[in-house]
């Protein structure tokens, strides 16, 4: 037996409401980072003058690249786990 056995089919109903609409909610938030680090980087690279670029300076420009996309995933899974944390506390408390 459960601990949510006693409890009434609505309220169980009720908080999986709770968490799938958290899920929904990390999942738009990690997007709008995401997105908005993309479009970061994007305008950051409209402004290199790729003409005065020398093949040693090509390595330097791909680590920075992924240096950034990687700080960028990291912060979008951050504030999924954050926000789901957040519905998992507020789910426990109803």
């Amino acid at each position: 037996m459960s601990n949510n056995d006693d409890t009434p089919h609505y309220a169980r109903w009720r908080n999986s409401d709770v968490s799938k609409n958290f899920h929904r909610l990390g999942l738009l938030v990690a997007a709008i980072i995401l997105v908005s680090g993309l479009l970061l980087m994007a305008k950051d690279a409209l402004g290199l003058r790729f003409w005065d670029l020398i093949p040693s300076d090509i390595p330097i420009l791909a680590r920075g690249i992924a240096i950034g996309l990687t700080g960028i995933g990291l912060v979008s899974v951050a504030s999924y786990g954050i926000v789901r944390a957040i519905g998992w506390a507020i789910n426990k408390s109803i």
